[in-house]
C-alpha cells in the first residue's frame, strides 16, 4: 500500500501557511485539538491497530499535517515513514508485517547544536478491535492516545507558525506499535535515521487525561536528569506545578515509549496531566473504566482547553531544552545513567 494515495482519503486537514512568517507568540487551539482527536478516534479508523487498515490512515493524516505545516519529512520511505517490524503469531505460524513511524522534522538554526535532536513523541497506536460483550467492538483510544497525537501536532505547529526557529533540531514522531511492547520508539532509537545527529533529550506524550483543568504535571523520570528543573521551569510559566510520581507502585517509568529512549542513553521523561483539582479521580476512573476499553472514545467529557494547555506546556520544555546552551546530562550515580549511558558525562544533582 502507497501512503500517498491514502491521503486522498483524508477530510480537509486544518492548514497553515509555510511560507517565511514573522516572530509571533503561537496560538494553541482547543478546536484543533478536538478536530485531531475526533478523526484519530473515529470508528473507520478501527480502534488504530498497528497492522490494520485504521493505523495506515492515522499514519497518513499526520504526515499530511506534517507536511502541511512545512516541516522537513524526516523519514526513510515516502519521505514521512520508517518502516517498522512486528512480528505476530496465530499460535501456529509467525508472520512479520510492517507498521509505520511518522517523523517530521523543525531543523535547527545554530551551526553548532543543530545536529542535536529533541525527540517529541506520542504512540499512534491502539489495541483495534475485539468482543466487547455488546455492539460496540472498537477499541477507539480517544484518551489512548489521539489525546498524546493531538497534543504533539499542536506543539509542532506552534514551533512551525513561530517564525523562531530552535537552536537545536527537533524530530515530532508518532510512534508505531507502542501497544505490541514500544516496538516503534525500539526501533527508532536504535535506527534514529538523521545521519550523523544524535538525539539528546526525549519527551514523551502518552495518555494524557485531558478531562479537567489539570493544576500539575508529572514527569516520570524527571528526578534522573537535568530535565527535571527545565520541566519545572517551563510548568511554571503558566502557573502549573511539576509533581513527583503519584504512583510510584505502578512503575511507569519503564512502561511507555521513553524507555526505548532511555535504553539508548538519552535523557528522557514521561508527561502526563497530575493528580491535583480532581486529577486523581479522574485519573483513578478513567484507569478502572475506560483504560483499554470500548468507552475510551469521544463520548467521555473531554475538556479541549486543557488539550491546549498541556500541549502550550509541551511546546514551552521543546522550546527550552531546543535552546539552552548545554543538553540535558544523567545526574551523577544515576541508575539509569550509569547502566545505558556509562561514558557520557554526568552531572552534580542539587
Amino acid at each position: 500500500m502507497r501512503f500517498p494515495a491514502m491521503l486522498a482519503l483524508l477530510p480537509m486537514a486544518l492548514t497553515v501557511s509555510t511560507a517565511a512568517v514573522a516572530q509571533t507568540e503561537p496560538e494553541f487551539s482547543p478546536e484543533r485539538i478536538k478536530a485531531d482527536v475526533t478523526y484519530l478516534a473515529d470508528d473507520k479508523l478501527e480502534g488504530r491497530y498497528a497492522v490494520g487498515n485504521g493505523y495506515f490512515l492515522a499514519a497518513a493524516y499526520v504526515a499530511d499535517r506534517f507536511e502541511k505545516l512545512g516541516m522537513k519529512p524526516g523519514g526513510d520511505v515516502e519521505k514521512w515513514f520508517q518502516l517498522v517490524p512486528i512480528r505476530l503469531s496465530d499460535g501456529k505460524n509467525d508472520r512479520t508485517y510492517r507498521a509505520p513511524n511518522v517523523l517530521g522534522i523543525i531543523p535547527g538554526s545554530d551551526p553548532k547544536l543543530k545536529d542535536e535532536y529533541i525527540v517529541i513523541s506520542a504512540h499512534l497506536d491502539h489495541i483495534g478491535k475485539g468482543r466487547a460483550g455488546g455492539s460496540d467492538t472498537i477499541f477507539n483510544g480517544a484518551m489512548d492516545n489521539a489525546s498524546g497525537v493531538a497534543t504533539m501536532l499542536e506543539a509542532a505547529r506552534a514551533f512551525a507558525t513561530s517564525g523562531k526557529a530552535p537552536r537545536r533540531s527537533i524530530l515530532f514522531v508518532a510512534l508505531a506499535a507502542e501497544e505490541q511492547g514500544l516496538l516503534g520508539s525500539d526501533f527508532l532509537a536504535r535506527n534514529p535515521l538523521i545521519g550523523n545527529g544524535k538525539f539528546v533529550a526525549n519527551v514523551n506524550l502518552d495518555m494524557p487525561i485531558l478531562l479537567y483543568d489539570f493544576q500539575d504535571v508529572v514527569a516520570f523520570g524527571a528526578e534522573h536528569s537535568t530535565m527535571g528543573p527545565i520541566v519545572s521551569a517551563a510548568a511554571a510559566k503558566m502557573g502549573v506545578t511539576l509533581s513527583p510520581d503519584p504512583v510510584p507502585s505502578e512503575k511507569l517509568f519503564l512502561r511507555s515509549d521513553h524507555y526505548s529512549f532511555v535504553k539508548q542513553g538519552v535523557p528522557s521523561v514521561f508527561l502526563v496531566t497530575g493528580f491535583k483539582n480532581g486529577g486523581e479521580k479522574a485519573f483513578r476512573e478513567f484507569e478502572k473504566s475506560h483504560y483499554h476499553q470500548v468507552s475510551d472514545d469521544l463520548s467521555l467529557p473531554f475538556d479541549w482547553k486543557a488539550g491546549a494547555k498541556f500541549a502550550k506546556i509541551n511546546y514551552l520544555i521543546a522550546r527550552e531544552l531546543a535552546d539552552t546552551d548545554k543538553a540535558p546530562l544523567w545526574y551523577e550515580g544515576n541508575t539509569y545513567g550509569n547502566r545505558y549511558a556509562k561514558k557520557a558525562p554526568k552531572a552534580p544533582k542539587p
